[in-house]
């Protein structure tokens, strides 16, 4: 029998929330991403390449107000400044400044703020302001699928695609071949308290359109927000975050479900 019960979300606390230079840093951070005008921007130009002239008509806005949010966002690497031929009928064949999205910025970005958010609280209002953030940059580059996010360890910001309907999760196994009935999400051997993928340390099946992750026997256990997955499969819902061996030898596995 599957659980179908919400599970409360564990009360981690972020590491360096004592750090007051990181939540500085953090905070400013956020305040690029919160705008709705930058965000509007962003989108803008996700279209196609634009100049800061047309960035201020599309904003409604004057030409240096224009500027300063176009280098915030730069100062994010999410755009950048190109030089390019004008297509505009009084500029036409002149040389021109166009802003560019990076390629891999948008969702570059959505995983370090996923990162952020699965540690757990942040003190005052940042866990909201991390939310907002993250809901407004998948308005305009929603997820597509469902993946997992390495949060932790050496591989931090790793992505594995779930485009199966099972996988064995497991560090891999010296002399496997790869071979086996089902497809495998192979963990480096940096995190040594995971199991190998011979006995694998958890399955995850996607079942009428839901994931779900059952325990695989293994030595250091499975949680999903820090409630122990038992002998049932356990429904994950999107940011969820799944711990192999929890502790610092084992994986945490952050859950995107994207769009269904």
């Amino acid at each position: 029998m599957v659980s179908d019960e919400p599970e409360p979300l564990g009360e981690r606390t972020i590491l360096t929330e004592s750090d007051p230079e990181f939540l500085t840093e953090l905070s400013e951070y956020l305040d690029v991403l919160a705008s709705p005008v930058r965000l509007s921007i962003l989108s803008y130009i996700r279209t196609r390449p634009r100049t800061a002239r047309q960035v201020s008509h599309h904003i409604k806005s004057s030409y240096q107000n224009a500027q300063k949010h176009l280098i915030q966002l730069q100062s994010l690497g999410l755009i950048r400044k190109e030089i390019g031929m004008a297509d505009e009928l009084e500029n036409q064949g002149q040389p021109i400044f166009y802003y560019v999205l990076v390629p891999g910025g948008l969702d570059h970005t959505l995983r370090s703020l996923a990162l952020f958010s699965s540690v757990g609280k942040t003190a005052g209002d940042l866990s909201e302001r991390l939310q907002s953030a993250r809901d407004g940059l998948k308005s305009i580059m929603p997820v597509t699928g469902p993946r997992l996010i390495v949060t932790n360890g050496p591989k931090t910001g790793s992505m594995y695609d779930l485009n199966r309907d099972i996988y064995r999760v497991g560090r891999i196994e010296e002399g496997w071949d790869g071979t086996s009935p089902e497809p495998a999400i192979l963990i480096p051997d940096d995190y040594l308290s995971v199991s190998r993928v011979s006995r694998p340390h958890a399955w995850l099946r996607r079942q009428d359109g839901r994931w779900t992750i059952t325990e695989g026997s293994s030595k250091g256990g499975t949680a999903v927000n820090g409630i122990p997955v038992l002998h049932e499969p356990v429904y994950i819902r999107d940011e969820d975050l799944i711990e192999l061996s929890p502790g610092p030898l084992g994986v945490d596995l952050l859950f995107q479900a994207g769009i269904t």
